[in-house]
């Protein structure tokens, strides 16, 4: 494999940054935990250090030699991200430190979905919360399918939007990196942060009024030769005769969906659907309301066999999962129990389930991901 020498150089510098994220190290420390040649390390380290976006500190006296060392630790105050996320009319924006410390957070409302309105809300954010900060770069979490390499809104749902090139329209204003996601991969970058960094394989599933997943293969996320990698909403469970937003029938969203869990109680006890929501819903759940009961266990059966699909075939041990039914202990319980039942033994005996660390609907952590994750792989700087 030939691998040009500034990508070698990014490839090598991402290993340091990522090496000291973990600890403060010494030059002699780091040559050995990164395992670069100590010429390598020594070159890097003096662009890095030229750049302020490593500190040198004066460490004590050695004893047996008598002379000063000094130890190697990441500027947390080098530059600033900027993350935003884009909901159904509303951009939230927040400014973040590099060790993702949130120093301040803004939210405006777009004013319609077209793609002149979205843009100019996007700038105007940037520049409420630049203002005269250096900024390393921003990351929008867009729902919808993205393609993050070109930085394209291949489909969005709501907004109505068919192959925009939003990235390159945003870049005309913005004059720093601007890096776009889709909204459920950008937050499985920061649950592998909160979850365990060490981890190389993690699923994320949020279930809202869709249901959706982000999956990391081998310390990298996975998007899929269309980038729609992910799309579990979509996953056939059973023939219910009912028809999913994607114009199939039985797909996991029309069981386990918010809107798929809603629309069937509301339509057992005939209900207005505007009666009903999924906070109320879990309330009846709480009040042992067998209906809801009923509901609910089925919803969450059928989204088992979806992620015992996933873990059965990836191997994948660490599961995430957010949304709001995640507020019951006992989604948890019930889940656990159909995934021994559906999944191959030692799968189950190795699979580790954990609640979202996030309120993914309003929350920026996303956008800050990605800009983390690009600078912490030497690609910004």
């Amino acid at each position: 494999m030939n691998i040009k020498l500034d990508s070698l150089k990014k490839i090598n510098t991402g290993i340091i940054l990522k090496a000291l994220k973990k600890s403060d190290m010494t030059r002699v420390e780091l040559q050995k935990y990164t395992e670069l040649a100590a010429g390598t390390v020594s070159n890097l380290i003096k662009e890095l250090v030229a750049d302020k976006v490593i500190l040198e500190t004066d460490i004590e006296k050695n004893k047996e030699r008598g002379r000063k060392g000094t130890v190697l630790s990441l500027n947390s105050n080098y530059k600033y991200i900027i993350g935003m996320k884009i909901n159904r009319g509303v951009i939230i924006g927040s400014l973040n430190s590099i060790d993702g410390e949130m120093l301040q957070e803004l939210s405006l409302d777009i004013g319609g979905k077209e793609e002149i309105q979205v843009t100019k809300c996007i700038v105007k954010i940037y520049e409420l919360l630049k203002q005269n900060r250096e900024i390393l770069g921003v990351g929008i979490a867009f729902p919808g399918q993205i393609d993050s390499l070109k930085g394209i809104v291949r489909y969005s749902s709501f907004y109505k939007w068919e192959n925009i090139h939003l990235i390159e329209k945003l870049q005309s204003f913005i004059d720093v990196p601007v890096f776009l996601e889709n909204d459920v991969r950008a937050m499985t970058l920061a649950e592998k942060e909160f979850f365990d960094k060490e981890f190389r394989n993690l699923l994320y599933i949020n279930i809202d009024k869709g249901i959706s997943a982000g999956i990391i293969i081998n310390g990298s996320l996975l998007f899929g030769d269309n980038f729609i990698a992910g799309q579990i909403g979509h996953t056939f469970i059973e023939n219910n005769n009912k028809q999913c937003s994607c114009g199939k029938i039985g797909c996991l969203e029309t069981i386990s969906s918010n809107t798929a869990i809603l629309g069937e109680y509301s339509n057992r006890l005939n209900l207005n659907s505007c009666d009903i929501t999924i906070e109320s819903f879990i309330e009846k759940i709480r009040e042992n309301d067998d209906i809801a009961h009923d509901i609910f266990d089925h919803s969450v059966y059928a989204l088992a066999i979806a992620i015992s699909n996933i873990s059965n075939t990836f191997n994948i041990s660490n599961l995430v999962i957010g949304g709001e039914v995640l507020k019951l202990d006992l989604t948890l319980k019930i889940l656990d129990n159909y995934l021994q039942k559906l999944c191959l033994p030692y799968v189950y005996e190795n699979l580790t389930i954990k609640k979202s660390h996030f309120n993914h609907r309003n929350n920026t952590i996303g956008g800050v991901s990605v800009v983390l994750n690009k600078f912490f792989e030497g690609e910004i700087i």
